[in-house]
């Protein structure tokens, strides 16, 4: 790798300064760094050279997206994505957020001269890890970026930091986030990559899914598309499933596809109606009746959300389908199939099916999972980097977020098991006697294929939805009835360091200041056995987001406030108490 050849031409993109001449420094938020786009040419410059030292290590090639995923259209952020197709590793983070920092040549030689150790190759562990190559391919990155007005110019220069340090790059262009997740993972095992081998893909699994149920009338859904990348690909998406499956199984009446300048997620998107409960400012949802199924995805199409409207009077209040409730509906129905399979014996010992969560989760949609569906709940520290991986400790793991960014993960084995059960029943000469049961191997199969394996995907998780929904014959009322969510509240509290709190056990639970937990757990205990509460610093700003959870609205709202006034009072709060 051309080190040397990097450094210089990193003059050319300098580490921007604030008005008092200081270096503005950039930190690796959750899922990459993210702010103004007009400061971000050096940053992203200089992720393009990790992902060329994380693909060289590795053997793999690796991915960068430029985006900001749901925030406003003036910022921008890059993503780096790891050579299996998932989040880069921890440990790596840290280094992509040690060179955006570096102040000068010999601070950059240091930091990528700490990438190039072995030991940095495989931390941590990947479920899927590259086979070591005795003649490794040279480092290649692909590339992709969404419709932000400083996209060009932003991929442009994380073309350059690949290619000047020694990668070769493929620019993919306009392309949604969990696409170039896909496009990666699916390199990195052999597979087709191409975009329409991606939309054949969950085509050809929707279509699967759905074989064999009858239907009286299609599917219809109106999608919000936040005025995002999302909009061309769902569109393409939708060409895909009506050439495999017909036309008169899905109909998506796509709306904010394109908007005027500044438009992208301004008062649309999931992460608008998730949020505020409340339906797209834009796209004439207001008039749309209450039996109208609707989606929203976000500005890079990573995260769903479902809604409709609660009364037929014009107002935009909602009832949400979050991504609590597109878990349990998945969960739902992998053990509805597993059951089907049962008379078949395909899975002895049988699979181990777990829901990941995080502390956001509402309380009802993990009894629900526990207690009705029976099925194995673990709790994940915030993010998909945290959530993937435990996911893939089971056999087969679903982890939605609250904010609609989840998958369900198959392993490696649970797949060859399904293969293999498949052509062991239609070997049997008395397979018919077991029609339902094959059936719903297949189904289970099909499943594999309409969601995306790498990363959470607003295209493919529409069509799991709808694809489910039709199998089990319901509507958005059956769904919504599975469970209904306890009250809950979501606020923040501005403190002057939100490094003072340090948390554990999933950030559930506060370990330092000293008193503070303590003295959440006395508020909680006073608002009855469906109260909860947790405080956790953010991972971008000096706040501190403040969950809780009770029996009745009212609960929720003083359970909440009495927190605040808590996390203001030992965690240095700034501004009125709450």
């Amino acid at each position: 790798m051309d080190v040397d050849a990097f450094v210089a031409a990193s003059d050319a993109y300098p580490i921007p300064t604030s008005p008092d001449g200081a270096p503005i420094r950039f930190s690796y938020g959750t899922a990459g760094f993210r702010t103004r786009g007009d400061v971000l040419a050096s940053t992203v410059f200089r992720c393009g050279a990790v992902a060329a030292v994380r693909s060289a290590v590795t053997g793999r090639a690796t991915g960068i997206v430029v985006t900001a995923s749901h925030n406003p259209e003036r910022d921008n952020g890059v993503k780096l994505v790891d050579c299996d197709g998932g989040m880069l590793p921890v440990a790596w983070e840290r280094h992509a957020e040690a060179l955006a920092n570096a102040p000068g040549w010999d601070a950059m030689r240091a930091v990528i001269a700490t990438m190039r150790t072995p030991a940095e190759a495989h931390l941590p562990k990947h479920a899927h890890p590259p086979p070591h190559a005795a003649d490794p391919p040279p480092p290649h990155v692909f590339l992709a970026r969404d419709t932000r007005p400083t996209g060009p110019a932003l991929a442009a220069a994380a073309k350059a930091g690949a290619e000047a340090i020694g990668a070769s790059v493929t620019d993919l262009g306009l392309t949604t986030t969990p696409q170039l997740h896909y496009v990666v993972y699916a390199s990195h095992r052999g597979l087709p990559s191409a975009e329409a081998d991606y939309f054949a893909r969950l085509a050809r699994g929707f279509r699967d899914m759905v074989a064999g149920y009858e239907r009286t009338t299609r599917n219809s859904i109106v999608v919000d598309c936040a005025n995002g990348v999302g909009a061309a690909k769902l569109a393409a998406l939708a060409e895909a499933v009506g050439k495999s499956s017909g036309n008169d199984v899905l109909s998506m009446d796509l709306r904010n596809v394109a908007g005027a300048p500044g438009s992208l997620n301004e008062r649309v998107g999931a992460d608008f109606v998730q949020k505020e409960k409340r339906a797209p400012a834009h796209g004439s949802f207001e008039t749309l009746r209450p039996s109208t199924r609707c989606v929203s995805v976000d500005g890079d199409a990573d995260r769903l959300v479902y809604f409709r409207k609660k009364k037929d009077d014009g107002s935009s209040d909602v009832e949400l389908f979050d991504g609590d409730k597109i878990a349990a509906l998945v969960a739902t129905r992998v053990a509805d199939l597993l059951t089907r399979c049962a008379p078949l014996h395909a899975f002895d010992p049988p699979l181990r099916v777990g829901v990941v969560q995080t502390a956001y989760a509402n309380g009802a949609s993990t009894a629900y999972a526990s207690n009705v569906l029976g099925v194995d709940v673990s709790c994940a520290n915030t993010g998909v980097k945290f959530l993937h991986p435990e996911a893939e400790r089971f056999d087969v793991g679903v982890y939605f977020e609250a904010n609609g960014h989840g998958t369900a993960v198959f392993s490696d084995a649970t797949i060859e098991r399904l293969d293999a059960a498949i052509e062991r029943v239609q070997a049997c000469p008395d397979a018919n006697e077991h029609a339902d049961a094959f059936d719903a191997l297949r189904e289970l199969k099909a499943m594999t294929e309409a969601i995306n394996p790498a990363v959470g995907d607003a295209l493919s998780g529409i069509l799991v939805v709808e694809a489910v929904l039709l199998a089990k014959g319901w509507g958005l009322t059956e769904w919504g009835n599975m469970y209904a969510d306890l009250p809950s509240r979501q606020v923040k509290v501005t403190v002057r360091d939100r490094s003072v709190i340090s948390v554990t056990n999933a950030e559930r639970t506060a370990t330092t200041p000293a008193g503070m937990q303590a003295a959440i757990d006395e508020a909680v205990g006073r608002h009855g056995a469906h109260a909860r509460a947790f405080a956790r610093p953010s991972g971008t700003e000096d706040v501190v987001r403040v969950y809780a959870e009770a029996a009745t609205e009212a609960g929720a709202a003083d359970l909440a406030r009495e927190v605040c006034g808590i996390v203001y009072d030992f965690a240095g709060g700034v501004g009125d108490r709450p």
